[in-house]
């Protein structure tokens, strides 16, 4: 909006009120000025007083001696209303004071660059210097007694002051007054234009006066009315236009819109790109069609031990060796020929000249007129891929040829070691029938001999049965089996060692459906090993096999003793084949730790699990879980993988 009947008027009306401000400030420090210098002379002319007298008697500066007629001195001072009088070398040294603790009060020593009046109104200032022979010998410091014209000083400053303020307001109203007058017709304008600027259409400067601001109006209507007619006819071309500009700004949108999921799809590809390119964990080149590397991730830089910037510009046939390729010169070839010769395992040459092996794959990506952009090269390092491939080979035939040999041995051992000993276990009932109870200490002897030849059989047993299942050449026979008929006849064998050792054998069964799928053989022994070491490491007490099922449908088997328990520490090794807690030669009780480990392996042929919780000194509790329903498919699969295996 126009303010021009505002502002223009307020800023006549400063100016001139700055230009009256600028005169009254004049005019007070002017005459005060005036009344200030009046009565400095005046205290000047007393202090020259003193200062003709000592110009008399400069030897008195000279030696710094004290005045020798104190008395005229002080005279004079009562005569001039003097207050103090300091005398003072030409090196500003005090030799000499009338009254120093009045002058010290004073600040007389702030003579020296402020003559006047001191603080407490009532003393004038004066410093002059004394000149002797055309040398400035010294000075002196003078205070007078001046109340009386100090307080009139200040009434006359008083009175300067309101006179300035006065003029100063007096040309403030006569400014803002005429300024009123003078642009009253400029606030009629600008008021007439503020009108139109809102929206009256027909409203017209109503000025009548035949001089400079009548002309103006007079022209400013003119052209409003030519504004109107012209604002007319742009309203009826804005009307005709709008519909066409809002279709195509619609058409614009929808293109801008477009572009920008175009861009955005571009630099999220291009930002894709530059990482996986940056970061991919084998070496990737972008080679230019004249085969020159552009670029190379770090993976590539740090195979070949090269920098970026030494490989940016190198020709790509200088890292690879490659000048020929059959008959034909390297350089004949097109840049698609030369790529498909290197794709294949290649030879490169790392920095040092040292070469690793390499697996070469390339893309090309094209421009605009489909014509090749650059390639991407990908380069595998398989330099350690075919070390470690040759050295699994000879591994592997090593492999092969110690299961060879443990097969070997395992059958020699079987054939050495049991032929003797079943002769050995066959012999010894003869050789107790012959010998009877005539002589007990041969059929200990002989007894001994039968106890430690089935130990040993039982020892080569499970080492071969666990070599068979470790190789997985173990033949598993799944068929549905009566758990508790097999267990309870497995107590029944152990019955006789249990009461050998007072010990309590008990069972029980709660299972619903004892008849669940498995190996025989295996389970058997799962059973025989745990409840063989219950009854072992049980001194006094019990043994108690119980079979029950749970609430998620299987069959558990849990075989609990109260004999010596495991510690915490040696439960983490348990089923770690050839481990036993108490080792050495003076243990007390007989294994080959091959027991637990062995069950814990035909427990996984029959899909099952074992579970041990012990206390030192307490007993064990060993759990075997059964699953019911897997479990048919996945036994019915073991068995078809055992037939396969054996064919």
């Amino acid at each position: 909006m126009i303010k021009i009947g505002g502002k223009l008027p307020a800023k006549f009306a400063i100016k001139f009120a700055l230009f009256f401000i600028v005169i009254a400030a004049l005019a007070y420090f002017y005459f005060t000025n005036s009344f200030e210098n009046e009565a400095i002379e005046k205290f000047r002319y007393k202090a020259e007083v003193f200062s003709n007298y000592l110009e008399q008697n400069p030897h008195i500066f000279w030696m710094k001696k004290q005045i020798d007629d104190r008395d005229q001195i002080i005279k004079l001072m009562e005569l001039n209303d003097a207050v103090y009088l300091v005398l003072e070398d030409k090196e500003g040294s005090v030799f000499d004071a009338f009254n120093i603790k009045e002058a010290e009060n004073n600040f007389y020593i702030t003579t020296r660059n402020n003559e006047g009046i001191s603080q407490d109104h009532k003393i004038f200032r004066i410093s002059l210097p004394i000149v002797a022979n055309r040398m400035n010998v010294g000075k002196i410091y003078v205070g007078f007694y001046a109340f009386d014209i100090i307080t009139n000083l200040y009434k006359k400053e008083l009175l300067t002051a309101l006179l300035s303020l006065s003029i100063l307001l007096l040309g403030i109203i006569i400014s803002f007054y005429l300024a009123s007058i003078s642009f009253k017709p400029l606030t009629k304008i600008s008021s007439t234009l503020d009108q139109r600027i809102k929206g009256g259409k027909n409203v017209k400067i109503d000025y009548r006066e035949k001089d400079e601001f009548g002309l103006l109006a007079e022209k400013i209507n003119s052209v409003m009315n030519e504004l109107d007619i012209s604002s007319d006819r742009v309203e009826s071309l804005n009307r005709k236009l709008k519909n066409v500009f809002r279709d195509k700004i619609h058409e614009m949108e929808f293109e801008i819109n477009q572009k920008q999921i175009a861009l955005a799809s571009l630099r999220t590809s291009e930002e894709q790109f530059r990482l996986l390119f940056e970061n991919a964990p084998i070496g990737m080149v972008i080679v230019l069609p004249d085969m020159k590397i552009k670029s190379a991730n770090k993976s590539f830089c740090n195979t070949l031990g090269y920098e970026l910037d030494e490989l940016i510009g190198l020709r790509l046939e200088i890292l690879f060796s490659i000048r020929r390729v059959g008959d034909s010169i390297w350089e004949n070839y097109e840049p698609d020929e030369k790529l498909m010769n290197l794709c294949s395992k290649q030879v490169l040459m790392k920095k040092d000249n040292s070469i690793i092996r390499v697996i070469a794959k390339y893309d090309v990506a094209h421009d605009n007129y489909n014509q090749p952009k650059h390639y991407i090269i990908q380069v595998s390092d398989i330099t350690e891929l075919l070390r470690v491939q040759n050295e699994l080979e000879i591994a592997l035939e090593k492999a092969n040829e110690s299961s060879r040999l443990k097969d070997a041995f395992l059958a020699q051992m079987s054939h050495e070691i049991r032929t003797p000993l079943n002769v050995i276990l066959n012999s010894v009932p003869i050789l107790a029938d012959e010998v009877g109870e005539k002589d007990e200490d041969i059929q200990i002897i002989i007894d001994s001999v039968g106890s430690a030849g089935k130990r040993l059989q039982r020892t080569i047993d499970m080492i071969l049965n666990m070599s068979a299942v470790q190789s997985r050449n173990f033949k598993a026979d799944f068929k549905t089996v009566n758990l508790v008929e097999e267990l309870r006849n497995l107590v029944t064998e152990f019955r006789p060692l249990s009461d050998d050792k007072g010990l309590d054998l008990l069972f029980s069964s709660s299972t619903k459906d004892p008849m669940i799928m498995l190996d025989k053989y295996t389970v058997i022994q799962i059973f025989q090993n745990i409840i063989d070491n219950a009854i072992k490491y049980t001194k006094k007490g019990f043994v108690r096999i119980v079979i029950e099922d749970d609430r998620y449908n299987r069959l558990l088997v849990l075989v609990e003793d109260s004999g010596i328990g495991m510690s915490q520490e040696y439960i983490k090794d348990i089923f770690v084949p050839f481990s036993q807690e108490d080792i050495g030669r003076r243990r007390e009780y007989e294994g080959n730790g091959l027991g637990l480990a062995l069950a814990k392996k035909y427990c996984e042929i029959n899909n099952a699990t074992l579970k041990v919780e012990s206390k030192k000194n307490t007993g064990s509790v060993f759990t075997v879980v059964f699953s019911r329903e897997s479990n048919n498919e996945n036994l019915n699969q073991q068995e078809k993988e055992s037939v396969y295996n054996n064919h």
